[in-house]
């Protein structure tokens, strides 16, 4: 073959390739520049050292630690909590029944077993008094002497709060040193003054117990002025006698059982038992 004839075969063959796969000089450059990629690429072969791994035992301990104290804080609380309430809750109480009591303290009635016990006299007058000292009386008549009058039906209810349900009254005026309570049998009406000095004692309750829902109250006699005044000179009031009271409290609903001496009446034969 002529040098001519050949040379024009390679530039044929050289056209052909060009056309197939581009120009060949861009070819080498392309692959020269795949095989610097190539290099620069990690192998896959080759681990990455890992950094050293951190002390999770430590990190877990101390996460315990934490929700141990954070658990230790809340029981405190709550346990504090619990006993506090339970000191107001008791103060809250004995500040109830006293509340409740002090109409029949005050009136100094006699010990009893059944409310029905007790004479229609004290039974009228702590019921007049329960009414004058802790209901709104505010849409009772008032007569120009300044006395309230009390329907007796009032008197009724008033009696049954505070002795129960089973507790009767046979009405009449009540005369007790110089007040007086009378009753109208024509209108149904009690005409009664609202004088506090006639109250003689008021109730400081000492001690309290349950036992079946019964509550046993020990009961201090303390004269509401001299009472006033050692709180002002800041001194320990002194009761004149104490008495044991038993109470039922249903409901928030209060009633009184009996009435008896303390066991140191009885055991220095103040009481005499044999009537």
């Amino acid at each position: 073959m002529s040098k001519k004839k050949r040379k024009s075969a390679e530039q044929h063959t050289d056209e052909v390739l060009s056309e197939l796969f581009g120009n060949i000089e861009d070819v080498d450059s392309d692959i020269e520049n795949d095989i610097t990629e190539l290099g620069d690429m990690p192998d896959d072969d080759i681990k990455t050292a890992e950094p050293p791994k951190k002390n999770r035992f430590f990190f877990g301990f101390a996460i315990f630690t934490v929700i141990m104290a954070v658990i230790g804080i809340i029981s405190c609380v709550s346990f504090v909590s619990g006993a506090i309430r339970n000191i107001v809750d008791n103060t809250s109480l004995k500040n109830e029944f006293a509340r409740f009591l002090l109409p029949v303290v005050a009136n100094d009635i006699p010990a009893f077993e059944q409310p029905n016990d007790l004479p229609d006299s004290v039974k009228i007058r702590c019921s007049v008094w329960n009414i004058l000292i802790n209901k709104d009386i505010s849409d009772y008549k008032v007569s120009l002497e300044g006395q309230y009058q009390i329907p007796e039906y009032d008197i009724d209810k008033s009696c049954k709060e505070l002795f129960g349900s089973e507790a009767t009254l046979n009405h009449r005026t009540i005369n007790y040193g110089d007040l007086q309570f009378s009753y109208s049998s024509d209108n149904h009406v009690y005409n009664c003054a609202r004088d506090l000095r006639y109250l003689n004692y008021a109730p400081k309750i000492t001690d309290m117990t349950e036992e079946n829902g019964v509550y046993k109250l020990t009961v201090e006699y303390i004269s509401p002025s001299l009472s006033m005044l050692a709180e002002d000179l800041d001194l320990e009031s002194t009761a004149d006698k104490s008495m044991i009271y038993n109470v039922t409290r249903v409901d928030g609903k209060i009633t009184l059982l009996s009435v008896d001496f303390p066991p140191s009446s009885y055991a220095n034969g103040i009481v005499n038992t044999h009537g």
